[in-house]
């Protein structure tokens, strides 16, 4: 499955994220999916110009500060990016800087925000899979940077374009 576009994503440094990508690198190998960076995405597919993209992220970050993002327990799904993951819960920062970046690429359409953190790619995991996973996951991280990442074409050929620090 290829992404598209440009996506912003909100990721974990340190132990959450040591640990975070562990398990998805575990869970790929064991799974046969794709290893990919932990990340929350904040939004998906912009199809726009890279320097476009970039400044309109300076826009939406102006003034923006760290986030606290909490996980409720896996749970699987049935797209291709939502296989297994850590549904975050919603906070009034999190939506707040969600609709932002919204309404700075001009996406009213798009359905609802579910905001998680994928743990697998590819075709749910069977069910045991997932109960091993509820001791292993953090409980959350504090989310301090926003990486503007390239998503287009294969997972292998994903990469950062920008970081950017919340103050």
């Amino acid at each position: 499955m290829n992404g598209v576009g440009f996506s912003l994503w909100l990721v974990p440094e340190g132990e959450a994220r040591r640990r975070l990508a562990a398990l998805i690198e575990s869970l790929a190998r064991r799974l046969g999916g794709p290893v990919f960076a932990p990340h929350v995405t904040l939004l998906a597919g912009i199809r726009q110009a890279e320097q476009d993209v970039l400044m309109r992220v300076e826009q939406i970050l102006s003034g923006s500060m760290a986030l606290s993002l909490r996980f409720a327990g896996p749970e699987t799904g049935d797209t291709f990016f939502r296989a297994l993951y850590l549904r975050v819960e919603p906070s009034a920062p999190l939506l707040a800087l969600h609709q932002a970046a919204r309404g700075a690429f001009d996406r009213r359409d798009d359905p609802p925000y579910v905001p998680h953190l994928s743990l697998v790619y590819g075709a749910p995991p069977p069910a045991a899979v997932v109960e091993e996973m509820r001791p292993l996951a953090p409980a959350g991280f504090e989310a301090r940077t926003l990486d503007v990442y390239s998503t287009e074409g294969p997972v292998e050929a994903w990469h950062r374009v920008r970081r950017h620090r919340l103050r």
